[in-house]
């Protein structure tokens, strides 16, 4: 029998799986590669697959603001362990507009950790960005050091890879059931196998209640999300060389400065959530969404807003959609908590910005499903399932 099976072989279920064996042995993680062909797969998708996020201290939410810096933190730890390099510290500016309050409060959050911020006026922006065009009346909270984008592909290897130097079992499959049994759990694999363990985690984000893998519903809020892509190329190029990554307080966007990608073009890549975003509720309308290339009509809105706010996009030729999930939670927080004593937790709910926390929020889970007292400055409460929730 193994000690610990992680399920979910992502953001958060690596960085648990990196955490937790370098505290005990016999971990196994558990899940499938990236499909080489989207449209012929039939099993899971991930949303990491993909080459950017951003990352950044400052937030609004001192938890979430206080799990980055943890996370940015032991980013070149992970890559050293690893070999595999996943972040660029290229800056991150957020825009805000007639309403303060969200860079007030992300400002104070970043700078009661120490983030290196500055609070830039319109003219500050424009003289620091010339190519961003905004109004007069917007505002600017500028990070300056350990701030930019990470590449979710390459940060789940690095986790995975350093994982499996740490002694964890790695098994490239995608698990259809859990099941308690006497002294632990046991977990079916699509191919067939199964494997017993004294105790699981569960880090299968937005897949976890559309599989039916927790023993109870979790209602977790999951919805499809459009993002567009401009290949940038020629004097585009060199003019947005210095581009930061970009969060847009009135609008929710975050926008990614130019980066490589698998088909040797850099590209810059907006998402903003909206209110057509599409809630799905089961594997087969998740797996028919991330096989499609999104929704039109947001792909018209967010090019208009683009070109808007970098005019010199207007020079581009080729775009692009790409889709991908997020899972919101009740609290707006992941959850991780147990779901059946001590021996199933769960660690899921990205709410839309989790990849700069996730190694921390893996640091969590891993200490969680270890027995380990709880020691972090985010309360434990503040994690568990909501009683309402969980039935």
């Amino acid at each position: 029998m193994d000690r610990i099976i992680i399920v979910g072989r992502g953001m958060i279920g690596s960085a648990a799986a990196r955490h937790l064996s370098g505290m005990t042995d016999g971990i196994v993680l558990i899940g499938p590669d990236e499909p080489a062909e989207f449209a012929a797969h039939d099993g899971v998708f991930a949303s990491h697959y993909d080459e950017g996020r951003m990352t950044r201290i400052s937030d609004p939410d001192p938890d979430w603001a206080v799990t980055s810096k943890r996370s940015i933190e032991r980013y070149a730890e992970i890559e050293s362990e690893s070999g595999i390099p996943f972040f660029t510290n290229s800056r991150y500016l957020g825009i805000g507009g007639t309403d303060t309050s969200y860079l007030d409060r992300a400002e104070a959050a970043g700078s009661a950790l120490g983030a290196d911020l500055t609070r830039l006026d319109a003219r500050g922006i424009r003289a620091l960005y010339p190519f961003l065009a905004v109004p007069d009346h917007v505002d600017g909270l500028h990070e300056n050091r350990n701030a930019g984008h990470l590449n979710p592909r390459a940060m789940v290897k690095a986790q995975t890879e350093a994982a499996r130097k740490r002694g964890t079992t790695i098994v490239k499959d995608r698990v259809v059931a859990i099941r308690p049994v006497p002294g632990g759990a046991e977990v079916e694999l699509a191919g067939g196998f199964i494997r017993q363990a004294g105790k699981v985690l569960i880090a299968a984000g937005g897949f976890t209640d559309a599989c039916a893998l927790s023993p109870v519903d979790l209602k977790l809020r999951v919805f499809g999300r459009t993002v567009l892509l401009c290949r940038i190329e020629g004097s585009v190029a060199q003019e947005l060389s210095i581009m930061p990554t970009l969060g847009h307080a009135e609008t929710g966007a975050y926008i990614l400065p130019p980066i490589r990608y698998p088909d040797g073009h850099d590209y810059l890549k907006i998402g903003i959530g909206t209110t057509e975003d599409p809630e799905f509720n089961s594997l087969e309308e998740l797996t028919r969404w991330f096989k499609q290339p999104g929704s039109k009509a947001n792909q018209i809105r967010f090019r208009a807003f683009l070109e808007n706010l970098i005019p010199a996009l207007e020079e581009c030729c080729h775009w692009h959609t790409a889709t991908c999930a997020v899972t919101w939670t009740a609290t707006g927080l992941p959850y991780i908590d147990h779901v059946l004593d001590d021996r199933i937790a769960v660690a899921v709910g990205g709410n839309g910005k989790g990849a700069k926390s996730c190694d921390d929020w893996g640091w969590i889970a891993a200490h969680l499903i270890a027995g380990v007292e709880w020691e972090h400055p985010v309360d434990r409460t503040r994690l568990r399932i909501p009683r309402h929730t969980a039935s």
